[in-house]
């Protein structure tokens, strides 16, 4: 049987190459949301020259993303300026969004987490303003932020809502981890956040001036 001079199979033929094409192009928009979403919050610069292969540590990395996943156990990279903690971090934004239980059912899936660089969400804070909190919540280069009394409380009080509410929290920082313990009027932020996360650290020396 022909309709309009293809036949059935012509037809069938067509119908998959459809299918496949705009699966090609949903998997396409997927990719590009989340490459937008990157360069927006983390910069383009990080998405631009982003290489897998660069990671340092990358079978611990993945181990303690997996643990995030199943135990909600977050995560805090420490390392020295240069060493890739941005780079794991977008590593670890990918993967998210990429292992969301109904990625592969969405044509358009969500992107379950809260960017904030540090120095940003301090002064949203110093402002009054509230930050909005998702499954993930991301808090990058903590150390370099500018503390007055009332924006530490309101980071406080930030911490304690993710804390109760089990959000899982990913943190990259410059600081040691005895600058990041001991550092004065954060006693209590630091021994929640240790309670609700692991420690990865990144060794090495910067590969920016090579």
């Amino acid at each position: 049987m022909q309709v309009n001079g293809k036949t059935e199979a012509d037809i069938q033929a067509e119908y998959e190459e459809r299918i496949k094409e705009h699966e090609e192009y949903v998997k396409a928009m997927k990719l590009k949301r989340i490459d937008d979403y990157i360069e927006n919050n983390v910069g383009a610069h990080y998405i631009n020259n982003f290489d897998k292969k660069k990671i340092r540590e990358k079978d611990k990395l993945d181990s303690k993303i997996n643990d995030m996943f199943e135990t909600g156990k977050g995560i805090i990279i420490f390392g020295d300026v240069g060493v890739g903690k941005t780079m794991d971090l977008v590593y670890t934004i990918s993967r998210i969004y990429k292992e969301q239980p109904d990625y592969n059912e969405r044509d358009t899936p969500e992107i379950p987490i809260s960017y904030y660089f540090m120095p940003a969400l301090f002064n949203l804070l110093h402002q009054g303003g509230k930050p909005a909190i998702k499954k993930y919540v991301i808090l990058d280069d903590w150390g370099r932020e500018y503390v007055i009394d009332f924006s530490l409380s309101q980071f406080e009080s930030f911490i304690e809502e993710i804390y109760s509410k089990e959000i899982r929290l990913l943190i990259t920082t410059n600081l040691t981890k005895e600058q990041f313990i001991n550092r004065e009027g954060w006693l209590r932020i630091t021994d929640r956040v240790r309670e609700m996360c692991a420690v990865l650290e990144i060794p090495g020396k910067s590969m920016r001036h090579r």
